[in-house]
């Protein structure tokens, strides 16, 4: 058997995301007649059809090819742009959300599901953070990259003529994706033991519910890890309330950029220096330090300490999805990960709402300075519950 290609699924990641109708949809929604209600009421369709989505298709995955599922989410994301192309309703807009509401809850679990049991039939499971790392780097880059060009093409073509342009490169990116080597563990074992659909589903949660140590991993992701991510629909407002130009947007995002990119190919080398979870929580914790300095210097001249207090989020956030996996051991992986997937956005509307409220009673500063404490508190939980799960930590799983 050949080994595990990661080029093709670096290729795959970079193509996935290099899209050019990211920077410019809620325009097109716009220049189509809707109005910013219509699209904030999209975009929470957006996250409702995916929730839906996450834990049946996590199932789909562990039971049946990864890989396909991969190429048939790229092939709904491609239909969602297609649609788009030719939408000017709102019903036909949430069409091509519902498609790739659906692309993504075949994606989440998926690729990391494939990537690890991939790894670990080539004996190199210990790689899966470097591995997992660098194809987050490349799906960054694929989006700056997306974002670069769509600037330039849309003096030459219209919106239009972009979504369908992103379309046609998703259906490409299936080509690639069908290079990929096919493993998954739990589906072999299926051939051997009488397991249903719903047993999937019980055979991850009886994981998470009986071992401490993957529950914790799974509330630290969900609640504290992801926070960088949280944030970043919200950089512009950032530069808005500083009152500097349109430019610093683009600056604060090729910093986010950057940084976060920084963070996933460090994770590997980090990753050789850890040997507890409570070293994670507490890279996390500084993370969030960084975060508080940046609030109260609260300036252009602090976003470097903006973009490393990402850096350690996202650094924390690959080590604790690489322990995760290492828990997982005759479990369907797609289905553990499709309740982080599920975690991951109840909590991302639990957050916009939240902090649309403090924004309606704090200034933007002070609401950044609740986050960052937020932030500290979580590690400083999370540390302490390390210490009560005696011995739980005590061998960092590689």
């Amino acid at each position: 058997m050949k080994t595990f290609n990661v080029r093709f699924l670096y290729v795959s990641k970079f193509i996935s995301q290099c899209l050019p109708i990211y920077a410019f949809y809620t325009i097109l929604f716009i220049d189509r007649g809707m109005s910013v209600p219509d699209i904030a009421f999209l975009m929470a369709l957006w996250s409702i059809f995916t929730i839906i989505f996450e834990v049946p298709s996590g199932v789909l995955a562990d039971r049946w090819n990864r890989r396909n599922m991969l190429a048939i989410a790229a092939v709904l994301q491609g239909l969602c742009f297609l649609i788009w192309f030719i939408s000017h309703t709102f019903l036909m807009f949430a069409l091509g959300f519902a498609f790739w509401a659906v692309a993504g809850a075949f994606t989440s679990g998926t690729e990391e599901g494939l990537i690890y049991d991939n790894l670990k039939c080539d004996g190199r499971e210990n790689s899966f953070a470097e591995v997992y790392g660098k194809a987050r780097f490349y799906a960054d880059a694929g989006i700056a990259a997306g974002i670069v060009t769509a600037g330039v093409i849309v003096s030459f073509v219209s919106i239009e003529i972009i979504a369908l342009i992103s379309a046609a490169v998703c259906f490409v990116n299936v080509i690639f994706i069908l290079q990929l080597r096919e493993k998954n563990y739990y589906s072999e074992r299926l051939k051997e033991e009488s397991v249903g659909f719903l047993g999937t589903f019980k055979d991850a949660a009886v994981l998470i519910k009986g071992s401490g140590a993957a529950l914790v991993s799974l509330l630290f992701l969900i609640l504290f890890a992801c926070l960088g991510d949280y944030l970043d629909e919200y950089d512009a407002l950032i530069i808005n309330d500083l009152q500097l130009s349109h430019i610093w947007v683009s600056v604060i995002l090729t910093v986010r950029f950057i940084f976060v990119a920084l963070g996933d190919v460090l994770a590997s080398v980090i990753q050789k220096k850890v040997f507890s979870v409570r070293q994670i929580y507490l890279l996390y914790g500084t993370a969030c330090i960084f975060l508080l300095i940046f609030t109260i210097l609260w300036n252009r001249c602090g976003f470097i300490i903006f973009g490393l207090a990402l850096t350690g989020m996202v650094i924390a956030e690959i080590l604790s999805v690489n322990i995760l996996q290492n828990i997982i051991k005759k479990e369907g992986r797609a289905t553990v990960m499709s309740f982080y997937g599920v975690g991951q956005n109840v909590v991302m509307i639990c957050f916009s709402l939240v902090y649309a409220s403090l924004a309606g009673i704090f200034t933007l500063q002070q609401v950044y300075f609740i986050i960052s404490v937020y932030g500290i508190a979580g590690s400083l939980v999370f540390c302490l519950i390390s210490l009560i799960m005696k011995n739980k930590d005590e061998k960092y799983p590689r």
